[in-house]
């Protein structure tokens, strides 16, 4: 049985072992490098989840996933919200909890009167573009040069998915 939630600082140990190992073994799903990642400590990471952005899947008590959520504060773009990174740990993967995560964050959404929630994807990243499209989003456009490994231009797809 999958929960979803807003994690806490009391969450920041589970959530910092998951980021680093998204980052190490899913490196296209994160903006944040496996070093960065691995820089961080549990004090910190603890500070950023008292912000409110990140939400996790649980499988009975054990955080399996997590994924940001961030909609907009402006008044005038309050209808949009951000989302990602977006990870499940692999050996949960096609179990049901990215899709208990999503109708968390969808669920959230309608009630908070997003009307919109916006990503961004690695066009190398098949699995994640195919679980976006069996949601619902469609992909609007391409970043140009939106990161730089190693140097070199990478972009990425930008998707929208209609709340309501």
């Amino acid at each position: 049985m999958f929960t979803y939630r807003t994690l806490t600082g009391e969450d920041a140990p589970a959530w910092l072992d998951l980021r680093q190992e998204g980052a190490r073994v899913a490196p296209n799903g994160f903006l944040v490098t496996l070093d960065e990642a691995l820089a961080m400590d549990t004090d910190r990471a603890r500070q950023m989840l008292e912000f409110g952005a990140m939400r996790g899947v649980f499988e009975d008590e054990t955080l399996v996933g997590f994924c940001g959520y961030r909609p907009q504060q402006r008044q005038r773009i309050r209808h949009r919200a951000e989302l990602g990174p977006f990870y499940v740990t692999p050996d949960r993967q096609g179990s049901g909890a990215a899709r208990v995560m999503m109708q968390g964050v969808l669920a959230e959404a309608r009630a908070g009167g997003v009307a919109q929630i916006e990503l961004t994807v690695a066009p190398d990243n098949a699995r994640a573009i195919a679980f976006y499209k069996k949601q619902g989003f469609q992909k609007y456009g391409v970043r140009p040069d939106a990161i730089r490994e190693g140097g070199v231009p990478e972009h990425e797809l930008l998707y929208l998915l209609w709340v309501n």
